[in-house]
């Protein structure tokens, strides 16, 4: 077991791979972690608020941060930017709390070559097809199109899986969320 130490930690998955829910119940379980909210340029899901759980910025907007460099990462994922304030990063880290990048997979290469041996890349890969693709239709956020994009777009981000530094299957919020606090001791992160 490492000694304690703030750590950068990015938790991604395909769409509808359980990243929020795992989080949430993580978030539940210690209070040594803060998620750094991600900014988007897509517009608000039903029940989400800016400031909690993204920072909804129209597209002029986020573009005009990109080119001011205000971003650890950027990306353009299913149509719509996202990216992680490197101020918010940085925020959490100086409470000495680790902090929680819920970001794609693009992102994780970029957050390593910024941040190095402080990040922990860990990713939540589904049970199985079946189950993922249910997850996707049940949470009722997207319309077909969208669900069909996300599948596509998910495989090959399972493919991704394997440049990540861990990866924990999430077959159920419990055991999953277990999973992730034991090896987030192991680490040093909490």
């Amino acid at each position: 077991m490492k000694s304690k130490e703030p750590r950068v930690v990015v938790i991604s998955s395909v769409s509808g791979g359980g990243k929020n829910t795992i989080v949430k119940h993580l978030l539940e379980k210690t209070d040594e972690l803060a998620v750094a909210i991600t900014a988007t340029s897509r517009a608000p899901r039903s029940g989400e608020v800016d400031g909690k759980d993204y920072l909804f910025l129209g597209r002029e907007d986020f573009e005009s941060r990109i080119r001011n460099g205000e971003f650890l990462e950027h990306a353009t994922v299913h149509g719509n930017l996202y990216g992680v304030p490197e101020s918010s990063v940085r925020a959490i880290l100086d409470r000495g709390k680790s902090a929680i990048l819920i970001i794609d997979v693009q992102g994780r290469r970029h957050i390593k070559d910024r941040m190095g041996g402080q990040v922990i890349s860990i990713f939540l890969e589904p049970p199985d097809r079946k189950e993922w693709e249910n997850r996707l239709r049940h949470r009722g956020t997207d319309s077909e199109k969208d669900i069909v994009l996300r599948l596509q777009d998910g495989l090959q981000e399972l493919e991704e899986a394997r440049f990540f530094d861990h990866v924990i299957i999430n077959d159920s919020i419990e055991n999953c969320t277990a999973r992730l606090l034991e090896l987030l001791e192991k680490e040093g992160a909490i």
